[in-house]
């Protein structure tokens, strides 16, 4: 029987680099495409720090553009908890900062080019399946949608999956976090600052993120303490004479992705999948490459009889887990090990990582982090911090 024309059409859900990638890739595969997005403007309000590797735009067919991007990077400096820092420099650019407001502005405006429908300050409220086999959301105070498949993309704290059948990250893994935005500090330069330490950033870490040359974006997450007074502590240290101009609040996801990201008719990309570095808590990359996959299948599958579809929805929960599940599962290892290591530990790691400072340089990938954290972890200096690992996680668990 010939698709009804409710079946042909493919809703997505939330504007960001998922969501958009998403429906631009089902639409150039022939699909008719809906891109909801909550808000009155595509972007707003941004919570990302805004780094993203070059090689992860090429991976997602993005050139970087004076309309978002605001500056190269060349590396990063380490501050463990005392001591000196450390700094990690790279030959060539590896990363760029963008304005993440204009660039999700700008990934929307090519979706909408390449023939997608896009509607704004649509609060998606509830996910619904039909007895003709088609799916559609309830948008608050809006219309009904309907369509014959449908991709979550609406980010961290999405209930859309648990709707549809699938299991939800673990929200209690969603770390509180704050952003500044700094002005009238010293000359920035093109590294990237990351500051360790339980008087820091307790379970995680704080970041410095130049943006101009006289401006930087600051901000950190936490497992514990109050991330204002940790970041003003902060602010005061490294830039006491500096003008908050900006404050961004938000959250950072460290769960790990769900078990299974499709169900009838149904797909989850991005953070509403959790398919995030549990190391830095960033997923502009796997979430956007994810949403071009979750789109090609979706194009596919609406085109299909439903009895077919599965085959299509499971291959995307496949594809996906295949280009990044191995690395995800070292990041989260080595998030789990990082989280409980008391400022001393921390200290010595970083003593190690000195050490093998030109090997990390050569092999070391902001989005495939996995290789160099086993080839780590099987040296010599790390493995005999193990011990001290293993009393600082067990401390952890009860303090």
């Amino acid at each position: 029987m010939e698709p009804s024309s409710d079946e042909k059409r493919i809703i997505v859900v939330g504007a960001g680099v998922a969501g958009s990638h998403a429906a631009l890739e089902a639409a150039r595969n022939g699909a008719k495409v809906v891109l909801l997005e909550e808000h009155p403007q595509v972007g707003v309000p941004s919570h990302c720090s805004g780094v993203v590797s070059l090689n992860g735009l090429a991976m997602l067919g993005v050139e970087p553009q004076s309309v978002f991007a605001q500056r190269t990077i060349q590396g990063a400096v380490f501050h463990p908890p005392k001591g000196e820092p450390l700094e990690l420099r790279t030959k060539q650019p590896v990363a760029v900062i963008i304005n993440r407001t204009r660039f999700d502005q700008y990934l929307a405006k090519n979706a909408v080019a390449g023939g997608v429908e896009l509607h704004t300050k649509m609060r998606v409220s509830r996910f619904e399946r039909y007895p003709d086999r088609t799916v559609g959301v309830s948008v608050q105070d809006g219309p009904t949608f309907k369509a014959g498949m449908m991709i979550d993309a609406s980010g961290a704290g999405s209930r859309l999956p648990e709707q549809a059948g699938l299991s939800t990250p673990d929200w209690s893994q969603l770390l509180p976090g704050l952003q500044y935005e700094l002005g009238d500090i010293q000359k920035q330069g093109d590294m990237v600052e990351l500051f360790f330490g339980s008087h820091r950033a307790p379970g995680f870490f704080a970041w410095s993120i130049p943006t101009g040359d006289h401006s930087a974006r600051v901000g950190l997450a936490s497992r514990k303490g109050n991330v204002k007074k940790l970041l003003d502590d902060l602010v005061k240290e490294f830039w006491p004479k500096s003008a908050v101009e900006a404050t961004k609040s938000g959250s950072v996801l460290v769960s790990g992705p769900i078990d299974k990201c499709w169900s009838e008719n149904f797909l989850v990309v991005g953070d509403a999948a959790s398919q995030v570095k549990q190391t830095t808590g960033g997923g502009i990359i796997i979430g956007g490459y994810s949403g071009i996959l979750a789109g090609r299948t979706a194009a596919s599958a609406v085109k299909a009889p439903q009895e077919e579809r599965w085959r299509f929805l499971m291959a995307y929960d496949r594809e996906w887990r295949e280009k990044f599940g191995s690395d995800l599962r070292r990041m989260g290892i080595a998030h789990k090990l990082f989280a409980g290591l008391s400022d001393e530990t921390l200290n010595r790691l970083f003593e190690g990582v000195r050490e093998y400072l030109p090997e990390i340089q050569e092999v070391a990938d902001m989005d495939f982090q996995g290789k160099i954290i086993s080839r780590m972890l099987r040296k010599k200096k790390f493995v005999g911090l193990l011990p001290r690992v293993a009393v600082d996680s067990i401390r952890a668990i009860f303090s």
